[in-house]
């Protein structure tokens, strides 16, 4: 599959979004056939968007001493150890703090604790943190994450997916379109892939096939 041959579908897309003042994301929607969505086909993948989502997300970090002084120059959302702990008499506040975030990352040598303390909250809600090795490069990890997006199958079979926003280039989005494709396909094979739809958050859904 090339992205280049449904370019036109996701400018169709675009055009249809109607007159708004605020960017709208452009969602593909992938609807499934023939598939046990909640056994061998079931998904949960995180997918790096090769040119990215257009727009600027929350991720949280947890993490201490250096980790945590670079961390906070990509991230606002960034708890150290006993700032971690502090939120764990309060479960209201840490379902408040979990909600502004897409999704965490956390110094490796913490995800014990985390699961211990933050796991009750961050666990249903899928977004148990990715271990970051202590001497790893946390800045560009985060900026990895703000560049992925989660693939959960629940109970429907179909996914919907940000891929870009209305303002980048089609071309673009196709590239990322392309990408998710390609990950899902690991899982479930093409001919189990009813249909493909591109849409803006506002506007109405192109069939690309």
């Amino acid at each position: 599959m090339d992205s280049k041959d449904f370019t036109p579908k996701i400018e169709e897309a675009i055009g249809k979004k109607g007159e708004r003042k605020f960017k709208q994301t452009v969602e593909a929607i992938f609807n499934f056939t023939g598939v046990e969505i909640e056994g061998a086909h079931k998904l949960n993948l995180n997918v790096t968007l090769p040119k990215g989502r257009g727009k600027d997300i929350e991720i949280g970090v947890f993490g201490d001493g250096d980790f945590n002084v670079k961390a906070k120059k990509a991230s606002k959302h960034v708890l150290s150890k006993d700032e971690m702990e502090s939120y764990g008499s309060n479960k209201r506040k840490m379902r408040t703090y979990a909600g502004q975030c897409y999704s965490f990352l956390a110094q490796a040598d913490m995800m014990g604790l985390i699961g211990k303390t933050w796991g009750i909250v961050l666990g249903p809600r899928g977004k148990m943190p990715q271990p970051i090795p202590q001497n790893a490069n946390i800045e560009e990890a985060i900026k990895r994450a703000k560049n992925t997006v989660r693939i959960k199958t629940k109970k429907m079979p179909m996914i919907q997916v940000p891929v870009g926003t209305d303002d980048m280039g089609a071309q673009d989005i196709a590239d990322n379109v392309l990408a998710v494709y390609t990950s899902i396909e690991r899982v479930i094979q093409k001919e189990n892939i009813k249909s493909l739809y591109v849409k803006t958050t506002m506007g109405e859904a192109v069939r690309i096939w």
